[in-house]
Order: structure tokens, then sequence, then C-alpha cells
């Protein structure tokens, strides 16, 4: 009886796994992603980040995750004009990190850039992420447009011709049938057929690419042309075609943002209580005129 009772609860739990699917999820202009470009700091943002006990070294110390994918870094000698080694080991880094590593990296991308606060005190990889899209930039920055597709698990609805961003660093191929293969083998998902203006070749920039081709930025901003059903091997997914239309940052330098922070996210002691300290006296003994105080 207990091996019929165990035979049931396996067939109900695989019963179960095939059809609870996970929410729709909407495709939208992640207004809340990490979305800088440093335009108005890049060579400051770069010494920040790279200078000895800087932030680089700061957030490796204090983020596990970083720390673990930065370690995993294959000793490469390549050499690119305008790019430093960290650059390149960033690259080879996120290229070859584990899924759930590059997942937690993403979820913060995608949800920590709402506000200078939340970025300086709740992103723990602004050294990464900086890194990246400045290597990014500098590589692509719009010069060369490619049709790339992404295959993911998750069931995503959009609207035809709506503006969208992904918000995040997204991986794709230039071959479609893996990424549809993975698809549907995942149960059923969203395969995205883009044309981006931001896609840098991972492969000619690293000594190794184990787990990546092609990388998307965070800040692209594509137009949904079309979106379909279709169907492999009795499984049904979406098909959401993205041209792309632009690139948006909302916001620029946050690291420095405001005259109290200090490059770490710290705040700078502020001067206002040693002013009411010094003029209370002068207030009190009725010295500064009505005219001065509303200067």
């Amino acid at each position: 009886m207990e091996c019929v009772n165990l035979l049931f609860l396996i067939l109900l739990s695989s019963s179960l796994s095939h059809t609870v699917r996970a929410a729709e999820k909407t495709l939208d202009m992640a207004p809340d992603a990490v979305d800088d470009v440093f335009s108005g700091c890049r060579e400051r943002m770069l010494k920040a980040v790279t200078e000895a006990d800087g932030l680089l070294q700061k957030e490796l110390q204090t983020t596990e995750k970083f720390a673990e994918m930065w370690k995993n870094t294959k000793t490469c000698n390549k050499q690119i004009q305008g790019l430093t080694s960290f650059h390149l080991n960033a690259l080879e880094s996120y290229a070859n990190c584990k899924t759930d590593i590059r997942k937690t990296f993403n979820d913060k991308v995608y949800a920590s850039g709402n506000n200078a606060t939340t970025y300086k005190n709740e992103f723990s990889f602004k050294s990464l992420h900086f890194l990246l899209t400045d290597a990014m930039k500098h590589l692509n920055g719009g010069k060369t447009h490619m049709q790339v597709f992404y295959g993911t698990g998750n069931e995503y609805k959009a609207t035809t011709g709506k503006e969208v961003r992904f918000g995040k660093f997204i991986l794709s191929e230039s071959k479609r049938s893996a990424q549809e293969e993975k698809v549907s083998s995942d149960g059923g998902g969203t395969l995205f057929i883009i044309t981006s203006g931001s896609v840098v070749n991972v492969e000619n920039y690293t000594c190794s690419s184990e787990e990546m081709e092609l990388l998307i930025s965070p800040t692209e901003v594509f137009t949904v042309e079309n979106i379909q059903t279709a169907s492999k091997d009795d499984t049904d997914f979406k098909i959401i075609t993205l041209n792309h239309s632009r690139f948006l940052s909302n916001h620029d330098c946050y690291l420095f943002d405001g005259s109290d922070s200090s490059p770490d996210g710290s705040s700078a002691p502020s001067l206002t209580p040693w002013i009411l300290v010094l003029l209370g006296p002068l207030l009190l003994a009725g010295l500064l005129t009505e005219p001065l105080l509303q200067i």
C-alpha cells in the first residue's frame, strides 16, 4: 500500500510540475533598472573602480557571489585599445560564471536604479556594471546592428508598436535553433527575435566563453514589431519580434550624485549644524538683520 501511495505522489508531483506555470511577465520599459552610461563621469568612475582599495576591491570583499564570479576568471592576455585589463576581466568573468550568479546580478541591475540612494546602498555590483557597460559602449555603442535570438522559459506579454527594454544584460545567440530548443525543452516560454544595436560578440574579446556568445545592453530600447504563437514538439510558446529603437539612460553618474556623497556611497558630514552653531550667538544678539537672513 505504501508503494502505491508513493507512486501516486510521484505521478501527482510530475503532473503539477508540467501544469503549474510561472506568472506571465509584462515586457515594459524597466523603469527601475540601473541604466547609467556614465557619460558625465567616465574617467572619474574608472578611477573610483580600479584604483587600489577602490570600489572593485571593496565589492569583491563584501559581495560573495561577485567574488566567486571574479575568482574564476581565466588568465587572458588579450589587449583591446581603449579598454583596461579590468574591462576584459569583467567580460571574461561574466561570460563564464554560474547561471545563478548571473541571475543574482541581473536581478539587481533590473531593480536597483530607481534612485541614487538605492543604487549606492543596495546595489553591490556597481563596479561590474560599470566595466560591462563601458566595455560594451566602446566595442559597439550602436555602430553595428545584428539579428540575434533569446529564449526563456518565462512567458512574456507585450503590445505591438510599444517601446520596451529588458533592463538587464541579455544573453543571446546568432542561431535560432538552440534558443528555440531551450524554450520548447522548458515546457514553453518566449522566443525573442531581436535586431540589436548594442550587441557585442563576447567570444571575440575573451579567451574563453563557455556560457554565452552575444550580449545585449540594459539601456537598449526596442519596438515590439510582432507577436505570435508557435509550437514545437507539442509545446506551445510565444515569439516576440523586437527591433532596435534607441538607447535610454534615465540617470547619469549616480555614484557621484549630490555634493554630500563620497565615491563609495557614504555621506560626507553636513556643514549645516556647524553654521547654526557659529551663527547662533549672533542671531540671539540681533546682529544679523532680516535682509541678511533672507539671503
